[in-house]
C-alpha cells in the first residue's frame, strides 16, 4: 500500500518511482504497459514539476503531468487504467492524478495572483509568499446511492455515458448540505423519486478530477422515474437476477451495488 507521511518531502532522485500523465491518460510504457518507471526510462525536466505522492514499496514515487508525450510511452484513459486494478494501485493512481492537477491548476496565487515557485516541504500545500495564504488540493465531496426497491435496485444511465454501462445516482454535495441531504436531492433532482433509510457504506477517491465518493445505500418511497433532461439518458427498475452491465467492483458504484444485492437476498 501507499505509505503516506508528514516527513519532509523528497526531491526526485535516481531510486524513486515516477508515473506519467498526459491530459486525461496515464502514459505506459509501449512494450510492457508498466505506469510505475524509474528514472532510466524518463527524465525529469524543470517544466514538469514532479509532485512527491508517498512510500510505495519501499520507494519514493512522484506525479508528472506532462505537455508531451516521451518517447517509449503510450496513453492509455485512466478511468480503463483504474478499472483493470486493484485496490492498492487504485489508490496510488488516484492520489497521483489528484496531485498532480493540483499542482499544476494552482501555479498562483487565486487571492493576489502571486506565482507560486515553490512548494511546501512537508505537506501538499502551497503558501503563497505575498499574502500567506494556503492552496491546498482540493477535494470535492460527491454522494453516490444504491436505491432498492423491494428485490429491484435503480440503475441509470447518463447523457454521455455508452448505451450499454448503467451506475448508481450520484451527485456534488452543496455548501452548507449534509451528505444524507445531498442523497435526497440529488435523487428527487435526476430521477424525480423519494428515498428514506439512508446509510452509508464506504468512501473512495474518484480523480476526476478530485472528487471524493461517498456512498450510501437507501429505499424507495414513492414516486415515477422521471430522468432529468440534459443529464439521465435512462433509468429503471432492474431485477437483482437480470441487470445491465455495472460498474467493475474496482469503484464504490459496483461496490455498493454488490452490497445492495446481498442485503436483498439475505430479506428474500
Amino acid at each position: 500500500m501507499l505509505t503516506i507521511g508528514t516527513t519532509s518531502h523528497p526531491k526526485p532522485h535516481h531510486n524513486a518511482l515516477f508515473i506519467l500523465m498526459y491530459r486525461g491518460s496515464v502514459l505506459t510504457t509501449s512494450d510492457s504497459r508498466e505506469y510505475l518507471v524509474s528514472i532510466d526510462h524518463f527524465q525529469p525536466k524543470t517544466q514538469t514539476q514532479p509532485v512527491f505522492c508517498g512510500g510505495w514499496q519501499g520507494q519514493d514515487v512522484f506525479a508528472c503531468l506532462l505537455n508531451a508525450i516521451p518517447p517509449g510511452f503510450q496513453e492509455v484513459g485512466l478511468r480503463d487504467l483504474l478499472f483493470e486494478q486493484d485496490e492498492a494501485h487504485y489508490y496510488l493512481l488516484s492520489r497521483a492524478r489528484q496531485l498532480a492537477t493540483w499542482n499544476d491548476d494552482h501555479k498562483f496565487c487565486g487571492r493576489c495572483g502571486t506565482d507560486f515557485k515553490n512548494k511546501h516541504d512537508t505537506e501538499h500545500t502551497k503558501i503563497c509568499p505575498k499574502c500567506n495564504l494556503r492552496h491546498y488540493p482540493r477535494i470535492s465531496p460527491c454522494v453516490i446511492v444504491a436505491i432498492r426497491k423491494d428485490n429491484q435496485i435503480l440503475l441509470a444511465r447518463g447523457v454521455n455515458s455508452p448505451s450499454s454501462r448503467f451506475s448508481n445516482i450520484a451527485g456534488f454535495v452543496e455548501a452548507g448540505e449534509s451528505l444524507e441531504q445531498a442523497v435526497v436531492r440529488e435523487v428527487q433532482e435526476e430521477v424525480g423519486i423519494k428515498v428514506t433509510n439512508i446509510q452509508y457504506t464506504a468512501s473512495q477517491p474518484w480523480p476526476f478530477p478530485h472528487q471524493l465518493m461517498v456512498g450510501f445505500l437507501a429505499d424507495y418511497v414513492e414516486g415515477e422515474l422521471v430522468p432529468a433532461p440534459g443529464e439521465i439518458a435512462e433509468a429503471g427498475w432492474y431485477d437483482i437476477d437480470n441487470l445491465p452491465q455495472i460498474p467493475p467492483t474496482a469503484t464504490i458504484s459496483g461496490q455498493i451495488i454488490l452490497e445492495q444485492i446481498e442485503k436483498i437476498r439475505q430479506s428474500q
